[in-house]
């Protein structure tokens, strides 16, 4: 009974220990990031941790070297190894390499070697783990499981990333394990020490974020990332038992066990004028208008867009993009005048995504077309050329491929964990700010158990548009353009990024000014013409209507009769007088090609006599018409 109870008293007060240890925890960890970017297919920012040595009398300082990892892997941290390295003139000194030295006999050493084998970027690594120590944030965790795999030999040794176009070449970087896996709650890991005595021993390595919320470091076994862009001198965050609040806009999705599901995905401008003949496009990720969602991982230790062959050409038609049957690579067309609009205005491609539990809107995370203007450098190419990263895959089960969101997503989205909760966060990540520095560093814990976050709320102020406005130009506003769901302007080529070249911004808009200046002179035209037809019909009706029909029928002025002279001999007149010509000449008839009867009328030009003889009515001047020739004299 007494060993019992002293049993039990033993196990209440570590219980106890661990309860305070744990509720006195240092709170959550930022860790550190490199000064250096990487390629080659890049540039990529890159966390810097100290690794190697033991815990002895010896200040781990002193044995521990530099490195730089990308992080993403579970359960191994993977280290590049070998001292030859900087002979082979590759990318796999890059980051540093390390060389630990230990006893097969007494240093946890596993002689089975653990793998990193991803077929979807097609990346392999493998070695023997060795239990050293790493050091990150300033915490220090002894026993690691780290992983150690060869590089640099000659020829070219099984660690290895093979690109798309077949080359070859040692990973510039290893990686950093975050936990053990969405399916696993494991701290630690146990691996056969590799002993020079027939026996088997065994030991316990740990990960590294699983020791420090075992040792009441932080708060709960789980981490935010944001990879940030090297581009734009914009550095990453990671943070282990809690995340950065400034890395991250409200409202975020959720996922479990099962990687996050993808609904769609669109093109679309903030602000501004659109560089494309939309708006706003969607469905990029269907087939055939049917609804072609996918589960996509999200891998920050691969770079691209890994997704279905018909989505990465939907996407592509839109832009200045081709795909180069040499690299295999989506590359961009430097040469058109709309790729310098696209990569620097407004401009994002967008990835929708279910709401999280309780909420209603679906979640659209934005990535700008700047961050997707990345650069391959050598091995893959002699010189450096700007490329799109969408990768095509086709997973069926059977190859090892799988759909996957890498760095390149990153860059423009936040992604989170909680181990103990089984839960992970997905949300739009901010741009650079004023500071290159998202909204501002805020760290805060994740509870053990959480499964909520505080967050800046994206749908009440746009931190996305503001986050941005001194990273990017928006173009001018044009009305024409409109939303859209396919409407494909451009046809990818090996030669050429369009069999139609598009017209940039400013030759649409003087295209559309000019045209409506040449209709507004053309309406303008036949309105004058209009007025100008009824102007004349108006004075022809006036002077048609002055007329009247004279009972034979004849027409005459409406208010005046005009009748022709009486005989010559009758004719009163003091001012016209007829009188017979002088007897010395013989009478003659004036010549003349008319006759005169009563009652003709003849309509000829207006004798001047009678021009000067107006008749006024109320309406308008009347001349008389219809004047005789002159009569003959007899």
């Amino acid at each position: 009974m007494l060993e019992m109870d002293g049993h039990g008293i033993f196990v209440s007060f570590a219980f106890v220990a661990f309860f305070f240890q744990r509720t006195n925890a240092q709170s959550y960890l930022a860790i550190d990031w490199s000064e250096r970017t990487y390629g080659p297919d890049g540039p990529w920012n890159a966390l810097s941790v100290h690794v190697g040595g033991l815990q002895n009398s010896t200040p781990i300082a002193t044995q521990q070297v530099q490195i730089d990892l990308y992080p993403g892997s579970s359960s191994e941290t993977y280290l590049p190894y070998n001292v030859t390295c900087d002979s082979t003139k590759t990318l796999c000194d890059s980051g540093r390499t390390w060389s630990p030295t230990y006893d097969p006999g007494t240093d946890p050493v596993t002689g089975k070697g653990f793998e990193f084998d991803d077929k979807t970027s097609n990346t392999y690594f493998k070695g023997p783990t060795v239990g050293q120590a790493i050091t990150l944030g300033g915490q220090t965790v002894y026993q690691a499981n780290l992983v150690s795999f060869e590089i640099g030999a000659t020829p070219l040794g099984q660690n290895i990333v093979t690109y798309p176009n077949g080359v070859k070449a040692y990973p510039p970087l290893g990686l950093l394990a975050l936990d053990a896996g969405t399916m696993d709650k494991a701290y630690q890991t146990s691996v056969v020490r590799r002993t020079t005595s027939p026996s088997i021993d065994s030991s316990s390595v740990w990960i590294p974020g699983g020791y420090l919320y075992n040792q009441g470091v932080i708060p709960s076994y789980s981490w935010g990332l944001h990879m940030g862009s090297a581009a734009l001198d914009y550095p990453g965050s990671l943070v282990l038992g809690g995340y950065d609040k400034g890395r991250l806009i409200g409202p975020y999705t959720t996922f479990g066990s099962q990687y996050p599901t993808l609904l769609d995905i669109g093109i679309g401008v903030e602000t501004g004028g659109s560089p494309f003949a939309f708006q706003n496009k969607t469905g990029l990720l269907s087939s055939d208008n049917e609804d072609s969602r996918i589960n996509v991982a999200i891998v920050p230790h691969s770079p691209s867009l890994y997704l279905p062959p018909h989505a990465c050409e939907a996407i592509t038609k839109d832009l200045p993009v081709y795909f180069d049957q040499v690299t295999k690579y989506y590359l961009w067309n430097t040469s058109d005048p709309l790729y310098q609009e696209v990569v620097s205005s407004p401009s994002y491609l967008s990835f929708v995504f279910p709401p999280a539990s309780g909420d209603s809107d679906n979640v659209n995370i934005k990535i700008p077309f700047a961050l997707l203007n990345l650069t391959l450098t050598s091995p893959i190419v002699s010189s450096p050329v700007q490329y799109f990263p969408c990768q095509p895959v086709e997973p069926n089960g059977t190859n090892g491929l799988r759909y996957a969101l890498g760095r390149a997503f990153l860059q423009g989205a936040f992604v989170g964990w909680n181990t103990n909760a089984e839960l992970g966060w997905l949300a739009q990540a901010p741009g650079p700010g004023d500071s290159n520095m998202g909204l501002g560093s805020e760290g805060k814990n994740i509870a053990n158990e959480a499964t909520k976050l505080d967050v800046y709320d994206g749908t009440v102020t746009n931190y996305f548009a503001q986050s941005w406005s001194k990273h990017w130009t928006p173009l001018p506003s044009i009305s024409t353009a409109t939303n859209s769901t396919a409407s494909p302007t451009y046809a990818p080529t090996q030669t050429s990024t369009h069999e139609t070249p598009s017209m940039s911004t400013a030759v649409i808009a003087g295209v559309s000014v000019g045209s409506s200046i040449g209709l507004v002179a053309i309406v303008t035209g036949l309105v004058l013409c209009i007025m100008r037809k009824r102007r004349k019909e108006r004075a022809s009706r006036e002077h048609i209507e002055s007329f009247k029909t004279d009972g034979d029928g004849s027409i005459g002025p409406r208010f005046h009769t005009h009748m022709p002279p009486p005989p010559f001999g009758q004719y009163q007149s003091e001012q016209h007088r007829f009188a017979e010509m002088s007897g010395e000449h013989a009478i003659q008839e004036l010549h003349s090609s008319h006759r005169f009867e009563l009652g003709q009328r003849e309509i000829q030009e207006l004798p001047w006599e009678s021009m000067s003889r107006p008749m006024r009515t109320k309406q308008s001047i009347i001349y008389e018409l219809g004047l005789p020739p002159t009569p003959r004299l007899n």
